[in-house]
């Protein structure tokens, strides 16, 4: 039986920034009656619909409609959702093609490639688009999907930007539908204005009607960037409004509105119950978090969020109603995105069977078969809460495996007393042990050879954090593995941060070097508390006599996220999506460093992964002055700047490209506060300071 593929034009005249933007004259006919007649020419669509609105004013709609003998359906003004659902059963439709009416320069052979796409891939994916992400010139939208799946959006939807936009609901959960995308071979959507929203794009629709429709109706997208390439002054005409913008900071909160919205604001954060909170929790708690890289000291009390309310994807809302894109994922654990809705209902499901049991769960068992599967080092796992606990585990394992006490440290391992007091933050640590805890430079091979020269045969092991910000020199990785296993030295990578983020195999699998142990915690479970240590068999089952035993250790809320995230990030090639947008991210922002002429201040190093900001004092800043200047700065746009960027998979390229329209305001705004001397009078609240001057090459550059 032949589906029937209905192409809805959705309509309305309402619009906040041009009114009556559709029926605006060409050679006397109005947009829509241009774009109805070019859209006949599809071949894929057996009917086109206009679905409009119940209003009076959208009358002219109709009569357009009826004066180009297509169908038309009228339903809800706010409710897009119903209003398509509604048409789609009207006229019996088995698969939408949905256009909106701003883009009357929509090319019917591109909406016939696409719906041949998703034709010919129906049995993969359950939406298609050509922007997820975008890469044709923006104004060539096209959404295809059957009418069982918008069946589902209309009956669940019950967000009102969902019921408005048609299909964030289906955008936002990449888990629960499988997208589909159609890409062009270069990506124009940021260069390549071609939809209608304000007066200035009229006018260059208009030229390009007036400049190709005589010699052809049915005009294609090659034409039209032919017509540009020889005319660049057509393409002026509309320049200023190039680029998508989803988000903008107003009162209430940064809104997801209508592309285009964007508005840039220069006033302070609304922050009041952010400071009232503060003051509260000071007297209440200490250090008012549980958690040092959280709290005020990290943040410019008075300029930026506090204390976050809530969480969805990869936006945070603050307790005064402001919204955020977040890069710092809860630092780190976030690698689906926050509120992701497969962990979710997995944590869900287990919630209703139990948390914890006087005896094992199965479910440790089939958690840790996941964790050998996709980890080099992993042949026996135990499984931790924080990442303190399987650090710490690692090295006292170590310790019993080779009779041996001294450890040498490279990075951040951890708050416990064997760690801490290798570090300024020691206050209540013995000092005993301070002669058991050997640091050990990054890179620095040299250092290790002579470390291990000075303690022969007293070094239990090497733990370290295999990258961070600054890549391993070239062989550094493989000649620490050489000279630790020559020397019986157990080889400990803590991966914390790269566990599951740099690869399924962490950094291990990344650089091709195996360690002995490995800690992981962060990405494995999406948020929920657990971590693991893994590794060789031998050195895993002396676990028989090291005493390693808590009552939450085998907890399932945390089992089960932790098989429903491995189970995510193979399914859905989730660091392939990291990896695209993390780079174009890195590299969008090393672009902008250097057209502002701010290398000598500002430097970003790292991976698409995780990149890493540093800002270096000049003569009259401080670097925490100039990082305290920049997060200020960004928190008012709707950026949460915390110094470096852990994309998520929920970060789409709308976030990536928001986020640099963001940087290139800040970035000319702290050039100027630099060359002014006046960076100090235009900070707004306190300054941020440093946890840890000295770990490895974590720390931010020393003034």
């Amino acid at each position: 039986m032949t589906e029937n593929k209905v192409l809805i034009i959705q309509a309305r005249t309402g619009s906040t920034r041009l009114k009556g933007k559709i029926l605006k004259e060409i050679f006397g006919r109005p947009v829509l009656s241009l774009m109805l007649e070019r859209l006949k020419n599809c071949k894929n669509v057996d009917k086109i619909i206009v679905a409009t609105t119940n209003s009076n004013n959208d009358d002219a709609i109709v009569e357009i409609a009826r004066q180009n003998n297509v169908d038309f359906f009228r339903g809800s003004e706010s409710d897009l959702l119903d209003r398509h659902y509604q048409a789609g059963l009207k006229f019996r439709a088995d698969i939408i093609i949905k256009i909106p009416s701003d883009c009357p320069l929509s090319d019917p052979a591109l909406v016939d490639k696409i719906i041949q796409y998703y034709l010919d891939n129906k049995n993969r994916f359950d939406y298609v688009s050509n922007y997820h992400p975008p890469t044709f010139p923006d104004g060539l939208d096209v959404e295809i999907f059957p009418m069982s799946i918008l069946k589902i959006a209309w009956e669940n939807a019950v967000k009102d930007y969902e019921r408005e936009h048609l299909t964030p609901f289906i955008w936002e959960q990449p888990g629960r539908f499988r997208i589909g995308n159609v890409t062009n071979n270069e990506n124009l959507f940021m260069k390549e204005r071609w939809t209608l929203d304000y007066e200035e794009d009229f006018h260059f629709i208009k030229k390009v009607f007036e400049s190709l429709y005589k010699k052809d109706t049915v005009f294609h997208m090659e034409d039209v960037l032919s017509l540009l390439n020889n005319h660049p002054e057509i393409k002026k005409l509309n320049q200023q409004y190039a680029g998508v913008n989803w988000y903008r900071n107003i009162e209430g909160g940064l809104k997801t509105v209508d592309r285009y919205l964007f508005k840039k604001e220069n006033k302070p954060l609304k922050l009041d119950k952010s400071l009232e909170l503060l003051k509260k929790a000071k007297s209440l708690i200490p250090c008012a978090t549980q958690t040092l890289s959280k709290g005020y000291t990290q943040w410019s009390v008075g300029a930026c969020p506090l204390f976050i309310e809530s969480a969805k994807g990869c936006e945070v809302t603050d307790v005064d109603g402001n919204v955020y894109i977040d890069y710092a994922m809860g630092l780190g654990p976030f690698i689906l995105g926050y509120s992701d809705p497969d962990v979710n209902s997995a944590v869900s499901q287990q919630l209703e069977k139990g948390t914890m049991f006087t005896l094992p769960s199965p479910l440790e068992t089939q958690a840790a078969e996941l964790i050998i599967e996709n980890v080099p080092c992993a042949e026996m796992v135990r499984f931790g809460k924080n990442g303190s606990d399987a650090t710490s585990a690692a090295v006292r394992l170590a310790r019993a495996y080779t009779g041996k006490e001294k450890i040498i440290i490279c990075g951040y391992h951890g708050w416990q007393d064997w760690y801490v007091i290798s570090t300024e933050r020691n206050s209540g640590v013995p000092k005993c042990l301070k002669d058991l805890v050997i640091p050990l430079k990054y890179n620095s091979i040299e250092m290790l050879k002579s470390i291990v020269a000075k303690h022969k045969g007293e070094i239990a092991g090497l733990i370290m954090e295999p990258v961070c910000a600054v890549p391993p020199d070239k062989n550094f990785l493989e000649d620490v593995r050489t000279i630790t296993k020559e020397t019986g030295i157990v080889l400990i990578f803590d991966e914390m941060f790269t566990g599951f983020r740099w690869s399924m195999g962490g950094a291990q699998e990344y650089f091709k070097v195996t360690p002995d142990l490995a800690c992981f915690g962060k990405a494995i479970a999406n948020g929920f508390p657990v971590s693991c240590i893994a590794g060789k068999k031998d050195i895993m089952e002396k676990f028989e006599e090291v005493f390693f035993s808590f009552t939450y250790g085998g907890e399932t809320l945390s089992l089960a996220a932790i098989i429903a995230t491995i189970g995510k990030l193979n399914k859905f090639n989730v660091h392939k999506h990291i990896e695209q947008l993390g780079s174009h991210l890195m590299d969008s922002t090393i672009e902008l460093i250097s057209k502002h002429n701010l290398n000598n201040i500002i430097s970003i190093i790292g991976y698409p992964f995780k990149s890493v900001f540093n800002f270096k004092p000049t003569d009259n800043f401080t670097s925490m002055e100039l990082k305290t200047f920049f997060q200020q700065e960004c928190a008012k746009r709707g950026v949460l700047f915390i110094g470096y960027h852990e994309v998520s998979f929920s970060h789409k390229k709308e976030h990536i490209d928001f986020t640099i329209e963001v940087y290139t305001e800040v970035m000319t705004l702290l050039k100027e506060s630099i060359a002014n001397n006046k960076l100090k009078e235009l900070l707004i609240g306190s300054v941020v300071t440093q946890i840890f001057k000295n770990v490895g090459d974590r720390s931010a550059v020393d003034d």
